[in-house]
């Protein structure tokens, strides 16, 4: 995927991945890992080379993709995975970003809060689901981030995993909360052989 591609792909989940936070339900949804495991592969490269930052762009993508790239190699790097250069790599590794709109109902593994009253005949409506009832309708921006991982050889996917939470604070990137949502991506990733 070439870079022009690439960031205008990125650029509009940026904004919306940086406040990703894993505290407050990022939604992980991991691929199967057989075919990762099975190809005993332990190095690993990145199938694009990060983004270089112009002089006038106030583009959160700049700033979130050195803590996307940070977090993955730790995290490989815990795992007992290799980085090399790509041309020597045995499997490389990207990332998409997408910006996304929520309904209003909270992903099924972000909370155990629901986001509509309930009662039962005979009781009362707890206040407080009416007043989360009230915060969490609406549209809300989530930020989606999906991990790939692709045979170098001959670009088969291997391994997947999709990062989805809703938005808290578009205006900033925060790397802490990025680090802390792809850690939790890469939680079901097994170690190297």
């Amino acid at each position: 995927m070439n870079k022009t591609i690439r960031g205008y792909l990125l650029s509009p989940l940026f904004a919306l991945l940086g406040t990703l936070v894993a505290c407050s339900g990022a939604e992980i949804i991991p691929g199967d890992t057989d075919l990762l495991v099975a190809s005993g592969y332990t190095q690993y490269g990145w199938r694009s080379e990060p983004l270089s930052p112009t002089g006038y762009s106030k583009d959160k993508l700049y700033q979130a993709d050195p803590a996307i790239r940070s977090a993955i190699e730790e995290r490989m790097k815990e795992l007992g995975y290799t980085l090399v250069t790509s041309s020597d790599a045995e499997f490389l590794i990207d990332y998409i970003a997408a910006a996304g709109v929520n309904d209003g109902l909270l992903e099924s593994t972000s909370s155990n809060v629901t986001p509509y009253p309930s009662a039962t005949i005979g009781r009362q409506i707890d206040g407080a689901s009416v007043d989360n009832a009230y915060a969490l309708g609406g549209a809300k921006q989530t930020g989606n981030l999906m991990i790939v991982f692709l045979d170098n050889k001959t670009t088969d996917l291997l391994w997947q995993v999709r990062v989805s939470s809703l938005i808290q604070d578009a205006n900033k990137v925060d790397t802490s909360a990025v680090r802390k949502a792809i850690r939790q991506g890469l939680s079901t990733l097994p170690s190297a052989p």
